[in-house]
């Protein structure tokens, strides 16, 4: 059960959707919500700052830092009062929390002490990504110890959901995870799963129905052949999906430690939220 909710927050336009996206699961299942926003601890190391300094004339950085985290921390505090404002306008009463450090480490260690974070696919840093994903989100991806909420540029309620199944331990859990937040609410279920192979596919399909069977769920099930990541996200936009449920598809562990493969794909090009177990 989804009971509290960390959303790390920068301000960006992104950020600002995953906030309605975190508003949104915290009243969805009746949870906690907490803001965070990390102060990046590289923007106040010395060659950062004697860089800035130097070309704008200041005097040594080290006379510089105290003003600049000053700014940084008054940034950061505006950024905490609006997500407060945003939950206050739904009735929600948030926790709020300030750090910092390395960011997506920051993160990692909150999630430790909530069920859920939800993040934007793209931060403040956008434009600098060399990814389709944000670095701090593909971090925060491969690091949380709890299932990650990736979300998009707009925001949708939930209606249509799509379970991605491979047999993998990560997709179990997903599917876990899938019937335990919405069985009993008024939802649509596609477990989807994608093989060239009859056989694997009637595995596939019956290993989905003993387990979903005790949630009295009623679920569609969808075989697609051919690319898996392709195949998924197109199914997805044919059938207006409101929420990608899958874990972490890989064929080994270096793979998983990268985002190769399924996972990545997915991850850098969904266009509607992606919930990932790990």
């Amino acid at each position: 059960m989804i009971k509290s909710i960390l959303l790390p927050t920068d301000g960006s336009p992104n950020s600002k959707t995953a906030v309605q996206y975190g508003i949104y699961c915290a009243e969805l299942f009746d949870a906690e919500i907490i803001g965070l926003h990390v102060i990046d601890i590289r923007a106040l190391e010395g060659p950062f700052l004697s860089d800035i300094s130097g070309s704008l004339g200041f005097s040594p950085y080290q006379n510089y830092l105290p003003k600049f985290q000053e700014i940084l921390e008054r940034r950061a505090d505006l950024i905490l009062e609006e997500f407060q404002r945003q939950c206050s306008e739904k009735n929600i009463v948030p926790r709020l929390k300030k750090h910092i450090g390395i960011i997506a480490n920051i993160i990692a260690d909150e999630a430790k002490k909530t069920d859920l974070v939800v993040i934007a696919q793209h931060g403040e840093h956008e434009k600098w990504s060399s990814g389709l994903l944000g670095s701090t989100s593909e971090s925060v991806v491969r690091k949380s110890p709890r299932p990650v909420l990736v979300t998009p540029g707009i925001f949708r309620t939930f209606s249509r959901i799509l379970i991605a199944y491979d047999g993998g331990i990560e997709s179990n859990k997903a599917l876990k995870i899938a019937c335990e937040l919405f069985s009993g609410k008024t939802f649509s279920l596609n477990a989807v799963y994608v093989t060239n192979n009859d056989e694997r596919a009637d595995e596939l399909q019956t290993e989905i129905e003993e387990f979903s069977n005790p949630y009295k769920i009623e679920m569609q099930y969808t075989r697609l052949q051919g690319d898996a990541g392709r195949e998924i996200l197109a199914y997805a936009t044919a059938h207006n999906i409101d929420l990608i449920i899958m874990g972490a598809f890989s064929h080994s562990r270096i793979h998983d430690l990268i985002l190769g493969g399924t996972t990545a794909y997915i991850l850098r090009r969904s266009p509607i939220p992606v919930l990932l177990t790990r």
